[in-house]
């Protein structure tokens, strides 16, 4: 592949990185309300498949009306509060009558405890384990300084690690470079797969869901070109 569309990959790839990094870490969702649009205008214009689109019109749609405060809320309530709290006021979908068996096992599929952004959590059911010890073995192998006003979670933690992968693919160090394969498919494409099906079995969710489906569509690309 000629060298120049192997820095535009590379800048494609970065700009879907740093897209989900906005979306998963609140601290820069909180301020992105501008970048994150036009991010979704570029990449809708450029979707990996028709059926990304329509979730990225979800999104521009409520930006464009609503601004981001529907989006942070959701982030609460899907990231942030306990396991098992109650939502108030959280519209759960409109079901037929079914017999009890039914009705039990969508109650459980219907759960709204919290969904874990950290590797260990879904490799070691823990935090802070082998997983962590890992990615900061990574981390330290590269150019790469966290700024802690951008992201304040541990190394294991998916919007740290989709920043790392930005940073990594932008870079012009050789090592770095060859490094983002390896914390792809180590790190970024197992938690990514973890997190995407949790989202996906959550049915209070609306743009989360939109959010997962299209983090989904981005690691199987990424999945193919590694």
């Amino acid at each position: 592949m000629p060298q120049s569309n192997v820095e535009s990959l590379a800048k494609a790839r970065a700009l879907y990185y740093d897209f989900f990094a906005g979306l998963f870490l609140y601290e820069l969702l909180s301020e992105r309300g501008s970048v994150l649009l036009e991010q979704i205008r570029i990449l809708k214009e450029n979707s990996l498949n028709e059926s990304d689109k329509v979730h990225f019109e979800l999104l521009e749609s409520e930006i464009m009306h609503k601004g981001i405060k529907g989006i942070l809320d959701e982030y609460t309530r899907t990231f942030i509060l306990p396991f098992d709290t109650p939502l108030p006021n959280t519209p759960m979908p409109q079901r037929k009558r079914r017999d009890s068996n039914e009705m039990e096992s969508n109650m459980h599929s219907q759960s709204v405890g919290r969904v874990m952004l950290y590797l260990s959590h879904y490799v070691e059911s823990c935090l802070n384990g082998k997983s962590l010890l890992k990615a900061r073995g990574l981390t330290k192998q590269s150019t790469f300084r966290l700024n802690s006003k951008e992201c304040k979670e541990s190394e294991e933690h998916l919007g740290f690690l989709l920043l790392l992968m930005r940073y990594l693919l932008l870079s012009n160090d050789e090592n770095d470079k060859s490094l983002s394969i390896e914390v792809a498919n180590e790190l970024v494409l197992p938690l990514g797969e973890y997190v995407s099906k949790a989202l996906q079995q959550r049915e209070d969710l609306s743009y989360y869901a939109s959010i997962g489906e299209l983090l989904k569509s981005f690691l199987q690309v990424e999945s193919a070109l590694l």
